[in-house]
């Protein structure tokens, strides 16, 4: 396998953002202080025109998405980590003529909920991390005939959430998630250097920091570039 390129960055929000990451009190508080990887990586994707449309949502498979992206990404580590003050959202599933049975049991509790409360990210907070793969400013700076150094994406939920990515010091240290080093078939127990040190949710579980040129050559075994 190919030692992939490493492209360390800032990100920062420009928008508030929100996941259901944690449960609170009728409604969930997103982790203020990662930005998780997969998610990173297919909001990527969707802003350089990698994702292909469909008609129809596929079959849930990240292992099979993340090998035909053209980037994977380190989880991205906040400097400022913080959140809003809890909001109230409604979700309006009744505006074409009401619920269902099924649809009204289903409502009082879960992401169903028609009113529940949510903890945002604010705009200002600045992450760090790293895209592996092709130099995505490159790439957009040769579609765009001019020096492009920054890329706008869509992420959280509902993709209501825009941040700015920019080119950013190297020197950085980064963490991975040993969730992703799974799905490619990699087990911390296997690699002392996936060893968890921040459970943050079951599908974000980051190894201590790392140099960016380390964490490329552990990302280059796990699938080819």
């Amino acid at each position: 396998m190919r030692t992939p390129d490493v492209t360390p960055v800032r990100a920062v929000t420009l928008t508030p953002l929100h996941y259901h990451s944690l449960a609170v009190p009728s409604g969930s508080a997103t982790i203020a202080a990662f930005l998780a990887d997969r998610s990173m990586a297919y909001a990527l994707a969707g802003a350089m025109g990698a994702l292909a449309p469909s008609a129809a949502l596929p079959q849930k498979d990240y292992r099979r998405d993340l090998e035909a992206l053209p980037w994977l990404c380190s989880a991205f580590e906040a400097r400022n980590p913080r959140l809003l003050p809890a909001i109230g959202k409604r979700l309006n599933l009744d505006t074409e003529g009401g619920y269902s049975k099924k649809i009204m049991d289903a409502t009082g509790t879960g992401n169903l909920k028609t009113w529940f409360f949510i903890q945002e990210v604010p705009p200002g907070v600045e992450y760090d991390g790293a895209i592996f793969g092709p130099d995505p400013f490159r790439m957009a700076s040769v579609v765009e005939g001019r020096d492009v150094r920054e890329i706008i994406i869509r992420t959280g939920r509902h993709l209501a959430g825009i941040v700015s990515l920019t080119p950013a010091d190297a020197e950085t240290p980064i963490r991975l998630n040993a969730h992703t080093a799974h799905l490619f078939g990699t087990e911390p127990e296997e690699d002392p250097d996936m060893a968890v040190e921040v459970f943050a949710l079951y599908d974000i579980q980051l190894t201590a920091p790392m140099e960016p040129d380390k964490a490329r050559e552990i990302v280059g075994r796990w699938r080819n570039f």
